[in-house]
């Protein structure tokens, strides 16, 4: 498994020269089998799925 940090920036102004900070905002898994996961930490209890743009994604179903 891989995982990634996943980021958000701010640009700031300190003594008039221009800084970046990023902020850790969750982290991107990736299985042995190669399917992607994205965890936001503001959201802890949803997992996100991740698919390439140019593939169909699955049909979601909603169980009742």
């Amino acid at each position: 498994m891989k995982l990634q940090n996943v980021c958000s920036k701010k640009i700031y102004e300190q003594n008039g020269e221009k800084k970046v900070k990023f902020y850790l905002v969750g982290i991107l898994k990736t299985t042995d089998a190669g399917k992607q996961y994205l965890q936001l930490y503001h959201l802890p209890q949803t997992e996100f799925y991740v698919f390439d743009k140019d593939t169909t994604q699955p049909e979601i179903k909603i169980e009742e």
